[in-house]
C-alpha cells in the first residue's frame, strides 16, 4: 500500500508520507473509479484477486466498553458464533455469552453512549453483518451488504455516528457511515492496496484514523480531517497480523501489531511531537490485537497460542504499561480458597482476617451472604461488604454464596440474584455467585431435586455472573444414600463450576476404623472425578471439616497432604478446607500447594 491520494503531499502532523505510486494501483484506480457505493450494496469490485490474510486474523478479540469501568470483550468461537464477556467496574469476567450469527472474520466492536454497543463482522457470504446492544437487549443480526474481502473495523466519533472501513474485492479501503436520522451512506472507496484487514479509530468530532497492512508487510495511515481524506503515509514495522489503533485524546493516537517475534508491538503519535519508533509490548501471541481508549485509559487484547486472551492496560498517556493478564473467566475458583459463614461475621473482624488470608496463601474466598431462614436478603450487607473490599485490596477474589431451602423460590431467587446485583462502598462486586444445595427443611428429597435446577436457571437468566452449584459428594447422591436421584445433569447444565462437598473426615471404614491418608487420597479423587463426569463441569473440591466434635477421620497433616495430592491429580481447578476460622495454623502451608494448580 504505497499510494499517495492527491493532494496529500503533507500530513499536517509532522509525518513522513510515502511518495511512491506503484502502476497497479494507479491501474486499479482508473478502472475502479466509481465509488464502491455507487455499484450497489452488494456488487463485487473484480479489479483483483483478493490478497490473502494474516492467518493470525481469525482468532483476534474485539473490545469496547458499554459503561464507565465495564470493559466488553467479542471473540469468534469455532463455531463462527459471537461471543461476548463482560466485566463490570470491581468485578470479574461474566460467563461467555453467545451472540449467534455466522462469522468469517474477527469482530470488530464500538460503543457510542453508555449502554450501546455495535458488534460488525464479514459474514459467510462476504456482506458486512451488524448487531447492537441497547437497553438491555440485542438486537438480531442485519445484513448491510457489501463485498468483504476483510473483517470490519469500527468507529465512533459522537453519539449517533458509526464509520465502518473494510477491505473490498480490489484489495483497496472502503469506508461507510451511520449518522442517526440519515442512516447508511453509501460505500466510499479510499484506494491504496492492503493486505489485512484495516483498523479504524477517532480522536475527534470529524476525525478519523485508518491504518491496515501494505507493501512490505509495514503499516500504512490514512486519515480524514473532517472535510478531506489524506495519505497513505507508511509507519513501518514489521506486521504479522492487522493493526488495532485507539486515541485516548485529541491529537493522540497508539497502533499495535503482532510482530515476527509473536510479541505485540506498539507506536505512538503526539500531535506537536510526531511519531514515535515501534517498542515492544512483549508477550507471544497467536492473533493479532484488539485496541480501545476509555478517556486516558487504552487497553490491548490479544489471544495467546493457549487460546486464552490476555490484556494490558496503559491509564495514561505518562503511565508504564501493566504486565499482560490472562482473561480468565473461571480465575473466582482457581487455587486455595477458603470459607466464612454468616455465623462466623460475630466472631471474625475482615480487617484482620483477610491481610492473614493473604498471608495464608488464600486466593478465593467463599463468602456467605445470607440464608433461606434469614429475614433480609443480606444477613449483614455492611459486613459483607468490608469483607468484599478488603478482600479485593489484597488480591482474593470472592465468591458470594446463598444456602436455599426451596420453601419459597421466589425468595430463594431474589437473594441468590442479589448477591449479584450487590456493589460494595468501594465499587467492588463479587467475582461469583454460589448456591449451597444442602438443606431439606422445607422441601422434599424429590421436590429439592427439581426445584435446585429451578432455581438455577431462574438465577441464570437474569444475570451473566459465573455461577458455582455447592452439591452433596457423588457418594452421597449414589443409590440408597441420603441424596439418591440428584440432578447432577440439570445442575451441570445451569451452573458454570461444581463444588462438591468431598468431606472425607466424616468418612469411616465399615470396620468403624478411620480412613488413612491413602484412602483419603483415594476417596477424594474419586469424587472430584465423579463430579466432573456426571456435571460436565470443572470442579473445585471441598474437603474435610475441622470440628473435632464431628470427625470420623481426624483432620491430620498427612490426610490433609493427601487430600491436597487428590486435588491435583483430579484436575481440580482449586480446593477448600472448611473452614477459615477453624483452620489450624499447621494445615495452611500444606494447604498452599494448591497454589501450584
Amino acid at each position: 500500500m504505497c499510494e499517495a491520494d492527491a493532494g496529500s503531499a503533507s500530513a499536517g502532523e509532522g509525518s513522513e508520507m510515502a511518495r511512491r505510486r506503484a502502476p497497479v494501483i494507479l491501474i486499479a484506480l482508473a478502472v475502479a473509479a466509481v465509488s464502491f457505493g455507487a455499484l450497489g450494496p452488494g456488487a463485487p469490485v473484480a479489479v483483483a484477486a483478493p490478497l490473502p490474510l494474516p492467518a493470525t486474523e481469525l482468532p483476534s478479540p474485539a473490545v469496547t466498553s458499554a459503561a464507565s469501568g465495564r470493559t466488553d470483550l467479542f471473540t469468534r468461537a469455532a463455531s463462527g458464533s459471537l461471543t461476548q464477556y463482560v466485566r463490570l467496574g470491581g468485578g470479574s469476567w461474566s460467563r461467555p455469552i453467545s451472540l449467534g450469527g455466522a462469522l468469517k472474520s474477527q469482530p470488530a466492536a464500538v460503543s457510542w453512549s453508555p449502554g450501546r454497543i455495535d458488534v460488525f463482522a464479514r459474514g459467510t457470504n462476504d456482506t458486512l453483518q451488524h448487531r447492537w446492544f441497547t437497553g438491555g437487549v440485542w438486537s438480531a443480526w442485519e445484513s448491510l451488504g457489501g463485498v468483504l474481502t476483510s473483517a470490519p473495523a469500527v468507529s465512533s466519533w459522537g453519539s449517533g455516528r458509526l464509520d465502518v472501513v473494510i477491505r473490498g474485492g480490489d484489495n483497496a479501503a472502503y469506508h461507510r457511515s451511520f449518522a442517526s436520522g440519515q442512516g447508511w451512506s453509501a460505500w466510499t472507496r479510499l484506494g491504496g492496496t492492503i493486505t489485512s484487514s484495516p483498523t479504524v479509530t477517532s480522536w475527534a468530532v470529524g476525525r478519523l484514523d485508518v491504518f491496515a497492512v501494505g507493501g512490505g508487510n509495514q503499516i500504512y495511515h490514512k486519515w480524514f480531517t473532517g472535510s478531506t481524506w489524506v495519505g497513505w503515509e507508511r509507519l513501518g514495522g514489521a506486521a504479522t497480523s492487522q493493526p488495532a489503533a485507539a486515541a485516548p485524546g485529541v491529537g493522540q493516537l497508539d497502533v499495535f501489531v503482532r510482530s515476527t517475534d509473536g510479541a505485540m508491538w506498539t507506536k505512538r503519535y503526539a500531535r506537536g511531537s510526531g511519531w514515535s519508533g515501534w517498542t515492544s509490548r512483549g508477550g507471544g501471541f497467536s492473533s493479532g490485537p484488539g485496541a480501545m481508549a476509555t478517556g486516558d485509559d487504552v487497553r490491548v487484547v490479544g489471544r495467546s497460542p493457549n487460546t486464552f486472551v490476555y490484556e494490558s492496560l496503559r491509564s495514561s498517556p505518562t503511565s508504564p504499561w501493566s504486565g499482560w493478564t490472562q482473561v480468565d473467566v473461571y480465575l473466582p475458583f482457581r487455587r486455595l480458597a477458603t470459607w466464612v459463614d454468616v455465623f462466623d461475621y460475630a466472631t471474625l473482624d475482615p480487617a484482620v482476617a483477610v491481610p492473614d488470608m493473604k498471608a495464608r496463601g488464600v486466593k478465593v474466598l467463599n463468602l456467605s451472604t445470607a440464608r433461606f431462614n434469614g429475614t433480609t436478603d443480606f444477613f449483614d450487607s455492611v459486613e459483607a461488604g468490608q469483607w468484599l473490599d478488603l478482600a479485593h485490596q489484597n488480591g482474593i477474589k470472592v465468591v458470594g454464596w446463598y444456602l436455599p431451602a426451596y420453601g419459597d423460590m421466589a425468595r430463594d431467587v431474589r437473594r441468590t440474584l442479589a448477591i449479584a446485583q450487590f456493589v460494595s462502598p468501594g465499587g467492588q462486586r463479587f467475582d461469583a455467585v454460589g448456591v449451597d444445595i444442602e438443606r431439606l427443611d422445607e422441601v422434599t428429597l424429590a421436590q429439592l431435586n427439581t426445584l435446585a435446577v429451578s432455581h438455577l436457571q431462574q438465577v441464570r437468566a437474569q444475570t451473566s455472573a459465573m455461577m458455582v452449584a455447592i452439591v452433596p459428594s457423588p457418594f452421597g447422591t449414589d443409590p440408597g444414600n441420603r441424596w439418591a436421584g440428584f440432578p447432577w445433569a440439570g445442575v451441570g447444565a445451569n451452573s458454570d463450576v461444581v463444588i462438591p462437598m468431598a468431606l472425607w473426615s466424616f468418612r469411616l471404614n465399615s470396620n468403624g476404623t478411620p480412613y488413612s491418608a491413602d484412602q483419603v487420597y483415594v476417596w477424594v479423587l474419586d469424587q472430584v472425578q465423579r463430579a466432573h463426569s456426571m456435571s460436565g463441569r470443572p470442579i473445585s473440591v471441598e474437603g474435610g471439616v475441622d470440628d473435632p466434635g464431628t470427625e470420623n477421620t481426624p483432620i491430620t497433616t498427612d490426610r490433609v497432604n493427601r487430600f491436597v495430592d487428590a486435588a491435583i491429580a483430579g484436575g481440580a481447578l482449586g480446593a477448600s478446607h472448611y473452614d477459615y476460622a477453624t483452620t489450624v495454623v499447621s494445615l495452611w502451608p500444606i494447604l498452599a500447594r494448591l497454589n501450584g494448580l
